[in-house]
């Protein structure tokens, strides 16, 4: 057990198994921030203010970047803190684009690893999503197969776009809606 994990036993933070998750699959993938692209984003999406929305990007970028590993709800503080905003909102924030950051690494990974021609799955890691949105998107891909990357980002657009909670501008961002909890896996045959 190491220091993070003890002293999130101890505090309690909720989604614990899911943060040790990430964090032992973040150790195979790496983590990048393009901080200009993310700060458009969450400009674009949230409707923070420019400087606010580079501060997060940057935030987001150090911190997933340590290699002690990261968790979220720290992140959250850390914009609330230093933003003056509503924790729930900067919970929302991070959740999202942590996800993003993740799923959009997990691509790159498999992509090197086996080329343009990978497909994939929509599942959810943890058991905690069970949104309609991306309910759609696993029922499209379960009854295609799986799916190549430009695929997977227009079933996400449509099924994001079919409900009211759905982010289909973010679709590129494989993000289908704020705090998605799945995540984008390779089909091996």
């Amino acid at each position: 057990m190491g220091l993070h994990s003890w002293v999130t036993g101890l505090l309690g933070d909720e989604g614990d198994a899911a943060g040790e998750a990430e964090n032992a699959d973040d150790a195979q993938i790496e983590l990048v921030v393009d901080v200009e692209r993310r700060a458009g984003a969450i400009l674009e999406h949230y409707g923070l203010a420019g400087e606010d929305a580079r501060q997060v990007a940057e935030i987001l970028a150090a911190e997933l970047a340590r290699e002690e590993g990261y968790a979220r709800s720290m992140i959250a503080d850390r914009v609330a803190r230093e933003l003056d905003m509503d924790e729930d909102r900067a919970r929302t924030i991070v959740d999202t684009e942590v996800a993003s950051i993740r799923n959009l690494a997990r691509v790159r990974k498999f992509t090197e690893q086996a080329g343009e021609e990978v497909r994939f799955r929509w599942v959810d890691s943890v058991g905690q999503d069970d949104s309609p949105v991306c309910a759609a998107v696993r029922a499209e891909i379960d009854e295609r197969g799986p799916v190549s990357l430009g695929e997977l980002r227009s079933i996400i657009r449509e099924a994001a776009d079919e409900h009211p909670s759905g982010t289909p501008d973010r679709a590129d961002d494989l993000v289908p809606h704020e705090q998605c909890r799945h995540t984008v896996v390779r089909h091996v045959e």
